[in-house]
């Protein structure tokens, strides 16, 4: 039997969407892995920082006392000197995109030192991984374009959709009454200052954020609702909330738990993705699956993703926004339409069968027979 080392260290929903997929990734795979005779599957968490001088230095002698067939590093932060069997999964290139200190609260020197060892880093995982996971067509197509070389050891797998946002629940003020704002289900008639629209995710100037700030005062009757995990952009972001007098309007609900969300996305009017740059754009496929209507930039794969089942506009163009959300606003057809679409889209993808894809690259990868 092979042993397969993952490494960790990034599960949990406090590391954003990296963190979503790792946990995922995880948790599926250990439901396959007794009646996998293939494979044992170890988990790993040192408690060693991501994107530090000590992963570099001592996760592959932590790695290596492990004597493992193949290890899957969740991201690509692969020590540069470990150079044993392992595939990486790739989640974007964002870093290569969105180069400057615009996109950093670093001191400069420490900007451009981090983004050398990115590059560094990145190159070594691409090139010495034997196989690469990406999450969407479009991320495998910027590999490509950067690393033509290894366009035959790329496998997209697409990511999941948790259970939580599927079902079918029943939203009351008691259950979800999260910072000021209480989950009451909407109804026909209601206040429109009752009503607001939701982002979720992280708030890197790639996300675009401010963009729905822009727009705000042309929806007076609407407020916004922001869950995320405190990153260090959060108390940048609440300044400039601050500063254009939009606090009583915009609720910086913070680190949200899935039951909670889920009641969120079932009671708002829309959820708005601006972001410039996705290599997936999970949460837009899980306000899909709660039954949102979905407003999406255009960019990244986003497209791919959401397919017919969002409205789209350029992430630049504040008046295509604008139309969109008065769309939803007016047009109760096409509301209930994207809802229906949404939720049929959101079937689509299911991280058992991520779990399962990823496993049959583990099997490529130590020359082993497809399934069992």
């Amino acid at each position: 039997m092979k042993k397969i080392v993952i490494d960790a260290r990034l599960s949990g929903l406090e590391h954003a969407g990296i963190g979503r997929y790792t946990q995922m990734l995880v948790e599926n795979l250990s439901r396959f892995q007794i009646p996998d005779s293939r494979f044992q599957i170890q988990i790993i968490s040192p408690n060693i920082r991501h994107y530090t001088l000590a992963e570099q230095i001592k996760m592959p002698g932590i790695l290596g006392k492990e004597k493992p067939d193949l290890v899957h590093f969740p991201h690509f932060n692969v020590p540069l000197f470990y150079n044993e069997p392992f595939i990486v999964t790739i989640h974007d290139l964002l870093w290569h995109e969105q180069v400057g200190t615009t996109a950093t609260t670093l001191p400069v020197w420490i900007y451009w030192l981090k983004y050398l060892a990115y590059r560094l880093v990145l190159r070594h995982a691409v090139l010495k991984s034997k196989a690469i996971i990406a999450p969407s067509n479009w991320v495998k197509k910027k590999i490509v374009e950067r690393f033509p070389e290894i366009e035959e050891k790329i496998s997209v797998i697409y990511e999941g959709v948790s259970e939580v946002f599927k079902k079918s629940l029943r939203a009351t003020a008691e259950s979800a009454a999260i910072s000021g704002i209480a989950a009451s289900p909407r109804r026909s008639g209601a206040p429109r200052n009752d009503e607001y629209i939701i982002y979720t995710g992280s708030l890197y100037p790639h996300k675009n954020v401010n963009l729905v700030l822009n727009i705000m005062p042309k929806f007076p009757e609407l407020k916004l609702i922001v869950a995320c995990a405190r990153n260090v952009f959060w108390e940048k972001f609440k300044k400039e909330v601050i500063s254009r007098g939009l606090e009583d309007r915009v609720i910086l609900a913070g680190f949200v738990s899935d039951d909670e969300l889920a009641i969120l996305y079932k009671n708002a009017l829309a959820f708005v993705f601006p972001s410039k740059s996705e290599g997936f754009g999970l949460p837009g496929l899980e306000a899909m699956a709660a039954g949102l209507p979905v407003i999406s930039s255009n960019a990244g794969s986003l497209p791919e993703i959401y397919g017919d089942a969002a409205l789209y506009f350029f992430p630049e163009n504040e008046t295509e926004l604008i139309g969109e959300i008065r769309e939803i606003m007016d047009n109760q057809g096409l509301r209930k339409k994207l809802i229906k679409l949404g939720k049929e889209r959101s079937q689509m993808f299911s991280w058992e069968k991520m779990s399962k894809e990823t496993m049959e690259v583990y099997a490529g990868c130590l020359g082993l027979r497809q399934g069992k």
